[in-house]
């Protein structure tokens, strides 16, 4: 194969196309896995390869894309990449370059996903490659440290990094055009990059036509159109020829590699070979320069909460419960009534414990028209993915919301598993790292405060400090506690002012002896300490046990004031006039 150096060289190079979905389409139904046919299946492997490189492509990717997702089998994942690197290599001879090729892998976490990918980079190292690809990513964080380590590794090494846009160029984090070209650009780890997958070619070619003439040679590998499902399969319908006549075109400036991403077959490949080859010497670009750095408009402004929160004023907010049908007239009214006794906010639950309820946004958007309160939608990652989370922050934002809670979710019920099936395409912290985004973005002009979720009452407290600084990182610029029924959780909390972080301290009034001890538990996340419990029984009359659930409340309150810069309270069953009573409390004992 040839050396990696020789790619850094002036000339168009021209690329394969797909493994994954060509793979799919000739294996005859073969479930185990295309990585797995470098194994299985080496035969059908190497068929591919040859068939690039008949068509004319003179740089091969491994068969190795998702094999990351085998971090928890390491001896299955190197055996892997060691026969995919071998097949690809066999075929290339001195004819074509091969790069090792590694993909995203989403299904870990991003500690974990860095080491997977640190562990197939060491694996190809050891097979002597020297040119690597990293396809398909949505951020640099994802990949940077493992090529820096690459780097360190073999510092001859070529490394080139794609990313995967929407047709409207933005990663699937939200991460626009601009941002990947400034960091791509100023990365010394990166040699090459550009763009792959998610767009078929005429898009592609216009987000391509955003970068200047000048920079670090390209890669642009679209896909062959876009999918539709038939028989319960996915089929790409770009005709070749069509294929090639977009894709040739966009051979101008700097593309150092042109090639095929998702539904391109070796056809494909051929036809533009055929098309580069009657094309004229290539052109540059139009001189149409990409910004490379979001504009920081003046007079960014959150909202009037938010000027009240950055003021440090104490602020209180109040979480509502949507209703089950879509009868919104009861939560308005109560809405209302907490508005008049002094509440800064409403917040809104997003189907909490799992069980379907109005959706937040729409609740809340209704709520900030009829009544005029600032509110606080909760948004969880549980039943939507990224498109859905962007289109519901989208909405939010156009109903002048200008805050949201950003939350993973509670799990579905084991009995439900079966029928209602978690997305959880993000957790928390990437749906505030896709407020960051768009906060710069969408919402530069008026963005969204970002509020997170803190558990003061976990047995590990530094473990819980430590996720919120990661949330921190992201954008959290509020935290609301879990209701607390003890002062344990106050070290953590502490912990978080002392470093400026506003963190307001869950309250919730207890109403009966059976309504604490369901709280305690059976619910997630609410830990009741006996001594609360004790102090409701079987036989107390509603009366006493409402009086008895204030007081501990305003008890906790005067043992918590200090501590916190608002209070979150939390209305057992939609009872607003619980909480007003409870803030006529707080104010007689001098805590508002």
């Amino acid at each position: 194969m040839r050396p990696a150096c020789d790619l850094l060289k002036s000339g168009l190079v021209l690329a394969d196309g797909a493994m994954g979905t060509y793979y799919a389409q000739i294996s005859s139904g073969d479930t185990a896995g295309c990585e797995q046919a470098n194994i299985t299946r080496p035969d059908l492997v190497r068929q591919i390869h040859r068939q690039y490189l008949d068509a004319g492509s003179r740089f091969l990717r491994t068969n190795t894309f998702a094999t990351t997702l085998l971090y928890d089998q390491p001896q299955l994942l190197r055996q892997q990449i060691r026969a995919g690197y071998q097949l690809a290599a066999d075929c290339a001879g001195d004819l074509a370059f091969v790069a090792a090729d590694i993909g995203p892998s989403y299904d870990l976490d991003a500690e974990n996903s860095i080491k997977a990918s640190l562990l197939a980079a060491e694996t190809f190292l050891e097979c002597a490659a020297d040119l690597f690809i990293f396809e398909t990513f949505a951020d640099p964080d994802e990949l940077l440290p493992v090529c820096r380590q690459i780097k360190l590794w073999q510092p001859q090494a070529v490394i080139i990094a794609s990313f995967a846009l929407s047709p409207d160029g933005l990663t699937r984090k939200g991460l626009p055009l601009s941002q990947i070209a400034d960091v791509m650009e100023n990365s010394p780890e990166i040699d090459i990059w550009g763009l792959n997958c998610s767009m078929g070619p005429t898009h592609m070619a216009e987000q391509a036509r955003r970068l200047g003439i000048e920079g670090k040679p390209l890669s642009l590998m679209p896909n062959g159109g876009y999918p539709r499902l038939e028989n319960q399969r996915l089929v790409y319908g770009t005709a070749p020829a069509y294929f090639a006549q977009v894709v040739a075109g966009l051979a101008d400036g700097r593309t150092r590699l042109l090639g095929g991403c998702c539904g391109t077959t070796p056809r494909h490949i051929e036809a533009l070979s055929q098309a580069l080859a009657q094309c004229p010497l290539p052109k540059p670009m139009e001189n149409v320069t990409l910004e490379t750095a979001a504009p920081q408009p003046s007079g960014r402004h959150y909202g009037p909460l938010a000027d009240k929160l950055a003021a440090g004023h104490f602020t209180v907010i109040c979480e509502l419960d949507p209703p089950r049908d879509s009868h919104m007239a009861p939560l308005i009214a109560a809405a209302r009534n907490l508005r008049q006794a002094g509440i800064d906010a409403i917040t809104l639950a997003d189907s909490p414990m799992a069980r379907v309820k109005l959706d937040s946004i729409v609740c809340a958007a209704r709520l900030f028209r009829d009544t005029g309160v600032p509110v606080l939608p909760h948004l969880c990652c549980r039943d939507r993915n990224v498109n859905s989370l962007r289109a519901s922050l989208l909405a939010a934002h156009s109903e002048g919301i200008r805050q949201v809670l950003a939350i993973t979710g509670d799990a579905i019920p084991e009995s439900e598993r079966g029928f209602i099936k978690p997305v959880f395409n993000v957790n928390s912290i990437g749906l505030l790292q896709m407020i960051r985004q768009m906060n710069q973005d969408q919402f530069a002009e008026e963005p969204l405060l970002a509020f997170a979720a803190v558990d003061p009452g976990v047995p590990n407290l530094d473990a819980e400090y430590v996720r919120v600084c990661r949330k921190k990182e992201q954008g959290a610029q509020v935290f609301l506690s879990q209701p607390v029924f003890d002062s344990s959780g106050l070290p953590l909390i502490r912990r978080m002012r002392a470093d400026g972080i506003k963190v307001l301290i869950g309250l919730m009034p207890l109403v009966s002896y059976r309504n604490a001890q369901f709280m305690s538990h059976e619910v997630p996340g609410i830990r009741i300490p006996g001594t609360v419990l004790e102090r409701f029984s079987p036989d107390m009359d509603k009366s006493a046990a409402i009086e008895t659930g204030l007081s501990i409340t305003r008890e906790l309150a005067a043992l918590i004031r200090a501590d916190a810069d608002g209070f979150y309270l939390i209305t057992p069953f939609n009872r607003s006039e619980l909480i007003i009573r409870l803030l006529d409390g707080l104010r007689a004992d001098n805590l508002l």
